[in-house]
């Protein structure tokens, strides 16, 4: 059946029209940034074998020309993305054969970008080499850095990708850390099967966080169901970073909405399991653990239930760690990659401005430990302080939402462009129609932002400079914009209040005049 004949009415199919071209030309548009990424990637290798690729040189002349290139193509997906946006928030995006090109779109795209190899991140390959050293007898990947594999066999394979970080020992939950090692187990010396498994569950994640996200507007917001879902599924910045990069934060964006949707409908076991298995694949969802507490314990008025939930809940959980961490268990090192993970030189972020602050006062010898607690304490302090209003299902969509914000764009010791994508989500479930504007600026920058890493590394770039940029775009002036949207509200709020006191009195003034009479 042809997509035109889903559509009747001329209305629908001149809809069906624009939406067709709109979808044709995002997909045209990905496809010419993976052209343009592998060129960049590629402007630092003397001797390529592919003469094909403009880029087989290094020239910075030429790798300006491929970094405007970069930044036009991104400003046209954004503008496609804001356009679907609008076709759908005007209604022309309510038949079926609309609805079948717009949810269909950004899944053709992800399969598209699952044939490219990495190339603004090297993060998968890390998750290989993890991996292998958990396969390696005699090996433990929660006490060896990545680095270790470089002088294996198949550090020499990944080698041939051009993997070059040395990210330290892995500071992810165990429960990623095994799935790592049941992929270097399953592809051994095959590392672009490796890279194809990571990015195959960074694919379906998402795709199912999109899914997710449906259900839940479907109970807090009917009317914005699909603007919402739309605003999460054709972003570009989780679209890339998880089909393209691979990233693992799709899997815990997955749990986390999962374990927004269970305490929405009243499932507080598997409300605290989805949680669970979200903490175990990155702890960043701890931070949604208060507020899930307050809220179930409301819906259940204090009942015991819920306690036999969390116990059961807790019990599971506590069996999988345990089961999980058993081959590689040593005691409390088994925490050294997320304890001792170096913090880069982010100087343009909040984090890493008050550090440069503090090392050029007598307070320098602790500047370290002080700006944890400078800006660690009051954002948990926040966050405990909103999980305690909670008492709706639409505040705690709110408080998750801010709570992540808060971890961000203040408490985060490091910002890199995925690290926006949990934010991304929880915004388009929470308050997509007034905050789209965050969601762009966020994505925006982060997407504009992510080739200067790689830029970086064939030397075009300092790394002081290549941080700066990626933190200050991506982490500082989102900061900046929330606080002052937040104040202009404030503000708006205020003389809001003042003029409806004003009018209040000015009506009953003759009422208490007429009564004296």
């Amino acid at each position: 059946m042809q997509i035109g004949a889903l559509a009747g009415t001329p209305a629908e199919r001149r809809a069906v029209g624009q939406v067709s071209w709109l979808c044709a030309a995002s997909v045209a548009l990905y496809l010419a940034t993976w052209y343009i990424e592998r060129a960049i990637y590629r402007n630092g290798i003397e001797h390529w074998t592919s003469v094909l690729d403009p880029g087989h040189a290094p020239s910075v002349r030429l790798l300006m020309v491929q970094v405007l290139a970069y930044v036009i193509v991104t400003l046209l997906i954004f503008g496609c993305y804001l356009r679907t946006l609008s076709l759908c928030r005007s209604g022309r995006l309510a038949t079926p054969a609309t609805r079948l090109l717009t949810f269909g779109t950004p899944a053709l795209i992800s399969i598209l970008l699952l044939l490219s190899a990495p190339r603004l991140s090297q993060d998968v390959y890390s998750y290989l080499a993890h991996g292998y050293l958990g396969v390696l007898p005699g090996d433990n990947p929660l006490l060896q850095g990545a680095e270790a594999v470089r002088t294996s066999t198949l550090g020499v394979h990944i080698d041939a990708f051009g993997w070059h970080a040395s990210p330290g020992i892995t500071p992810y939950g165990i429960l990623w850390t095994r799935i790592e090692v049941a992929i270097a187990h399953l592809c051994g010396y095959n590392v672009w099967l490796g890279i194809e498994l990571f990015k195959c569950i960074a694919i379906a994640a998402n795709l199912a966080t999109a899914g997710l996200i449906w259900a839940v507007l479907g109970r807090l917001r009917p009317t914005w169901q699909q603007y919402g879902t739309l605003a999460y599924l054709w972003n570009p910045l989780p679209l890339v970073e998880f089909s393209a990069e691979g990233h693992n934060d799709a899997l815990m964006i997955f749990f986390t909405v999962a374990a927004l949707l269970a305490a929405l409908t009243a499932r507080p076991l598997r409300s605290f399991l989805w949680q669970g298995l979200g903490i175990l694949s990155k702890y960043v969802s701890l931070l949604f653990v208060p507020s899930q507490l307050v809220y179930l314990w409301r819906q259940r008025a204090r009942s015991r239930r819920l306690f036999i939930a969390l116990l059961l809940a807790a019990s599971v959980l506590l069996a999988c760690a345990i089961a999980l961490y058993f081959p590689f268990w040593v005691g409390p090192e088994s925490f050294t990659g997320l304890l001792n993970r170096g913090v880069p030189n982010g100087l343009a972020s909040l984090f890493g401005a008050l550090g440069v602050v503090l090392r050029r006062t007598p307070l320098q010898p602790v500047s370290d430990p002080l700006r944890l607690a400078v800006l660690t304490v009051p954002t948990v302090v926040f966050i405990l302080w909103q999980s305690l209003k909670v008492r709706s299902p639409r505040q705690l969509a709110r408080v998750w939402m801010w709570s992540v914000l808060a971890f961000l764009l203040v408490a985060s010791p490091d910002y890199w462009p995925w690290y926006a994508c949990m934010s991304l989500a929880l915004i388009c479930i929470a308050d997509a129609r007034r905050m789209l504007w965050l969601v762009v600026l966020l994505s925006l920058t982060g997407r504009l932002m992510a080739p200067a890493e790689l830029i970086h590394d064939h030397g075009y770039l300092g790394l002081k400079a290549s941080k700066a940029l990626i933190t200050g775009f991506g982490s500082l002036l989102p900061l900046l914009c929330l606080a002052a949207w937040q104040t202009r509200r404030w503000w708006s709020s205020q003389r809001w209040r003042a003029a409806r006191r004003a009018g209040q009195g000015a009506s009953v003034a003759p009422a208490a005049v007429l009564s004296r009479r």
